[in-house]
Formats: structure tokens, C-alpha cells, sequence
């Protein structure tokens, strides 16, 4: 089948597709883009924000890896392949694959009434091998004592968009024994966007006082 058109018609076809492609082009210039990376390690992150006698101690977190990811650590690390990790393993795995997420504050970003706590600290870390997979636990102190309303919130997230982390949305609470007053919640938080402020991350969001 053919088509015929006159020469007007024809000019106004090209000047319509063109218009079409103009616009197809700045609508992808425009539209928001996460990063050319793509994720390579997954990981689900969970929670607990430990209280003392004198106040909100800190908050420790606990990383459970993918099983490509877990499975290329432990192969280095476990050195007999018995899926357990001795204190002698556990401590070469600290030093060749954990102590270097310091440069990157633990992928762990605290405002504590909206001012940013940086560098973080992780002490306490052990890590184990749960249901065939690569677990992290640790510790970041706060330290917060004193009887003043407060809000903590804690992300856990990974700016380079290499690794993947997916919140636990039922955060816990250890130790406040009905002296604190307490409400905790998983939600998107402003303050903490990047990526040209394109990308809101959900924190722990802790709202406490000393009852």
C-alpha cells in the first residue's frame, strides 16, 4: 500500500514527528535517574535502639547479606567451609571486609534533632553465619543522657548505589522498662536526601523522653 501526500502535508508531518522526538528527548533529559550504577551487593537491615538507666546508649544494627555476596565473603573467610566463623576467621573478616566501611560511615547516616553525627563509630561487631547466610552485627553508641525530648533519626543507605539496603519496617526498642517514653516509626525523611536531593531514604525515625 502506498501513501501520497502533497508537499505541505508532508513538510507538516516532519515538523510534527520532529516536535514528538524534541519532546520524547527532554522529557528523558528531564526525568529523574537514580545513577548508571546498579546494585551488586543486597543487603536487609534491622534495627534496635538499646536504652541504659541514663538514656538512648545507641543503636545496634544487624545486616543480613545476599547469598552471592555472602557466599564470595565466606569463601575467603572460612577457611575450613564449616559455615562457622571462628574468633580467628571472625577477626580477619573484621579487617578485610568490614573495617574499611568506616571511610563510608558504616553506609549509616544520624541526625539527632536534625544535626548530622558524623564520624560514626561501630564497636561490638561479630559477625556470624545464620541460615547459610552472611550476618553483621554491631554497635553505634549515642550516648544521649540527659531528660530532654528528643528525636533520632537513623538511616542506613548507600550513596554510590553499589549496595542495596532494604530497612526492616519493625524496628525495636531494648532497655527503656517503661521509663522512657517512646514512639518509633519507619518512614521517608527530606533532611536526608541525595542525589541532587531526587532520592528521599526511609530512617528509623525515635522520638523519646524520659517519662
Amino acid at each position: 500500500m502506498q501513501i501520497f501526500f502533497d508537499n505541505n502535508s508532508g513538510k507538516h508531518t516532519a515538523v510534527f514527528y520532529s516536535f514528538i522526538l524534541a519532546c520524547a528527548l527532554l522529557l528523558y533529559l528531564l526525568a529523574p535517574v537514580k545513577a548508571s550504577a546498579h546494585p551488586h551487593v543486597f543487603v536487609d537491615c534491622s534495627l534496635t535502639f538499646e536504652f541504659n538507666d541514663k538514656g538512648l546508649a545507641g543503636v545496634r544494627q544487624k545486616w543480613w547479606f545476599d547469598e552471592m555476596f555472602a557466599t564470595m565473603i565466606l569463601g575467603d573467610f572460612d577457611k575450613n567451609h564449616d559455615n562457622k566463623l571462628t574468633p580467628d576467621e571472625a577477626s580477619a573478616l573484621e579487617q578485610g571486609a568490614f573495617v574499611n566501611l568506616k571511610n563510608f560511615n558504616y553506609f549509616t547516616r544520624i541526625l539527632v534533632d536534625g544535626k548530622e553525627q558524623s564520624p560514626i563509630e561501630a564497636v561490638e561487631f561479630k559477625p556470624t553465619v545464620e541460615d547459610g547466610t552472611l550476618v553483621y552485627d554491631f554497635f553505634v553508641p549515642l550516648n544521649i543522657t540527659d531528660s530532654d525530648k528528643h528525636v533520632v533519626m537513623v538511616a542506613i543507605f548507600d550513596e554510590s548505589f553499589y549496595t542495596s539496603v532494604q530497612m526492616d519496617p519493625q524496628n525495636k526498642l531494648l532497655g527503656a522498662n517503661g521509663q522512657f517514653q517512646t514512639n518509633l516509626i519507619l518512614k521517608p525523611v527530606a533532611e536526608m536526601a541525595y542525589f541532587f536531593d531526587q532520592i528521599v531514604p526511609e530512617a528509623a525515625v525515635l522520638t523519646f523522653q524520659t517519662k
